[in-house]
């Protein structure tokens, strides 16, 4: 029984020993530029170092062709507070900012509780009226018929504020409401 396991842990030490060492040489000893490499990626690489350096250049170039055709997508969906509406053209205390390098799809629309609009307006300024686009009455009847609209479908460069304007026919209150969004380069 004794011989058994002098002979048994002389094999688990021999084993353990022969693992270890093993380990360090190939560690230490073996550099991947060394070791042949048998090209069947078109890697044009003839060692393992090679390889590994073509296969990550490979995936990097494919990583910025993709990034080059993604988007980050905004909603610009905002049903703003309802105001006092005016006679004459008045900033409504709604804004639009839209992100730089952006293709805008956005639909401005105004409301008011007791008859038609009479314009709406998108500004550069919310002092002084700076037209930029104006409103279009509504002819759908889901729309209703109080209600004008500014389609607006821009790509922008740069990072831009427009401001709504409205008028109304008559004092009563009105609200804006805002629906889109806007796509931007991810890169």
């Amino acid at each position: 029984m004794k011989t058994n396991s002098k002979i048994i842990l002389g094999i688990i030490i021999a084993v353990l020993l022969s693992t270890v060492s093993c380990y360090v040489l190939a560690e230490n000893l073996i550099n991947s530029k060394d070791v042949v490499y048998k090209d069947n990626s078109n890697l044009v690489a003839d060692n393992v170092q090679e390889a590994i350096d073509g296969t990550c250049t490979k995936i990097d170039t494919r990583l910025s062709n993709i990034e080059d055709k993604l988007y980050t997508v905004k909603n610009m969906y905002y049903k703003g507070p309802s105001f006092t509406s005016s006679t004459s053209p008045i900033y409504v205390g709604v804004s639009i900012t839209l992100p730089a390098k952006s293709y805008c799809g956005i639909l401005v629309t105004s409301v008011h509780s007791t008859g038609a609009p009479k314009d709406v307006f998108l500004s550069t300024s919310q002092n002084e009226l700076l037209l930029i686009s104006d409103g279009y009455s509504s002819s759908n009847e889901n729309l209703g018929n109080n209600t004008l609209f500014i389609p607006f479908n821009e790509y922008v460069t740069t990072e831009t504020t427009y401001y709504v304007w409205a008028s109304h026919n008559t004092v009563g209150t009105g609200r804006i409401e805002i629906k889109g969004f806007c796509a931007t380069k991810y890169k």
